[in-house]
């Protein structure tokens, strides 16, 4: 088995695309759809999203090593900001998306720059060899980055 792909509902995708893209380096673009109609028909939409007449706009970018993500912003039923009490830590479900930067001073500082929300205003390190930080995406989920020195960690 292996990694495919991480979908994150967005509430409003042309807002997310670019901190995907030009912040954390989603660039190539694998894929774009309005659904139904390219990839699912009505019907199956409809199961999927669990109403009738669903419809959902997907982008599925990747970075170079071919990590790929899934942005969705469905129209029916419409996306909406979940809570930040349900996007943080001690609620079950996914609660981050941890990425490996080359660079995490830089990441920092243009993260800063941009306005971006950060859970700490410092970078920390979880265990030796390791650099960290935490972040949230436009619409407050978190992103981990971390910088990893030490060949004993897998990236």
């Amino acid at each position: 088995m292996s990694f495919n792909h991480i979908c994150i509902i967005v509430s409003d995708l042309d807002r997310s695309l670019p901190f995907y893209q030009d912040l954390l380096g989603f660039k190539n673009v694998i894929a774009e759809s309005t659904e139904p109609g390219n990839w699912f028909d009505g019907s199956t939409l409809d199961d999927i999203l669990g109403v009738k007449n669903a419809a959902t706009r997907i982008v599925v970018v990747a970075d170079d090593s071919g990590a790929a993500l899934e942005l969705q912003q469905a129209a029916n039923p419409l996306s909406t900001k979940a809570p930040d009490e349900y996007l943080r830590y001690g609620k079950t479900g996914i609660k981050e998306l941890a990425i490996d930067v080359p660079d995490i001073d830089d990441l920092f500082q243009r993260v800063k720059a941009a306005g971006h929300e950060l859970q700490t205003d410092y970078i920390w390190s979880p265990y030796a060899g390791t650099r960290s930080f935490l972040f949230y995406d436009p619409d407050g989920a978190l992103i981990q980055a971390m910088e990893v020195s030490d060949e004993r960690f897998p990236r």
